[in-house]
């Protein structure tokens, strides 16, 4: 995945990604999950599996995949998965993966209304685009469900490939459509160029507009003001503003958010 930024008078400059970088990142994202873990560690211990009896295969010596629909195979390696993330970390935590009609769901449990809440969805939905190939590639859909396995909120994680090389992640309530029509006017705007860039639309607590740049280039002020110019140009192919624009860094995690009005 190669880096991007605007450069005077909105020029594009991309470079590849700095993959000294990645451990330290890498490093911060799983102690993010893992204290999400360990917020819902309380309900996820003693909810084993759900009410119907479905097979399970034990990940480490406490954690569990339960699948429907899918094989074992496929759970085996979701569980895997899940451990390079730092989600599963031998709490006893319990996830489902079904697949049913070319749709391939992961629930997660969490409890106390934490699904409502913006950096919960946005952890799981980063969970989701790390582990989608290890499931069969994009989409997906991620549900986070009540201790008794009721849906309380459901997101989308998928992808598009625009050009030959470019893509466009779509998360949450965002649709393919969200993300073809994003971009074909990024690429009317100059920005996709098949370079190998990536940027990311998400909706539900509102709609943000994501793009990878390189390390430390959010903290420049003329390529932050050329960021929210292109969020501006771009906005009516998602839904029109208000929008937030998001300069992440490669592990997509937010390093700057630009309000659009």
């Amino acid at each position: 995945m190669n880096l991007c930024l605007l450069a005077a008078g909105d020029s594009i400059v991309c470079m590849p990604a700095r993959q000294r970088n990645r451990p330290a990142n890498w490093l911060a994202f799983c102690v993010g999950i893992l204290l999400l873990a360990v917020l819902v560690a309380g309900s996820l211990e003693l909810i084993h599996k759900p009410k119907r009896q479905i097979p399970g295969v034990t990940i480490g010596t406490k954690d569990q995949v339960y699948y429907s629909g899918a094989t074992l195979q496929d759970a085996t390696t979701l569980g895997h998965a899940l451990q390079e993330t730092g989600f599963f970390n031998d709490r006893g935590t319990s996830v489902l993966l079904s697949k049913n009609r070319g749709v391939t769901v992961v629930s997660f449990v969490l409890d106390n209304g934490t699904w409502n809440h913006a950096s919960t969805a946005a952890a799981f939905e980063e969970i989701g685009r790390r582990v989608a190939t290890s499931i069969g590639g994009f989409p997906i859909e991620l549900h986070l469900v009540d201790p008794e396995w009721v849906v309380r909120r459901s997101l989308a994680v998928g992808k598009v490939t625009v050009g030959t090389s470019d893509s466009v992640y779509y998360l949450g309530t965002a649709t393919e459509g969200d993300a073809k029509a994003l971009g074909q006017a990024l690429r009317e705007a100059g920005y996709l160029a098949d370079l190998g860039v990536s940027v990311v639309v998400s909706k539900g607590d509102g709609t943000a507009l994501g793009f990878v740049i390189g390390e430390g280039v959010w903290d420049r002020p003329d390529t932050v003001a050329g960021f929210e110019r292109l969020g501006r140009r771009v906005a009516a192919s998602i839904g029109g503003r208000p929008i937030q624009v998001r300069l992440l860094n490669a592990q997509m995690e937010t390093k700057k958010e630009i309000a659009v009005p």
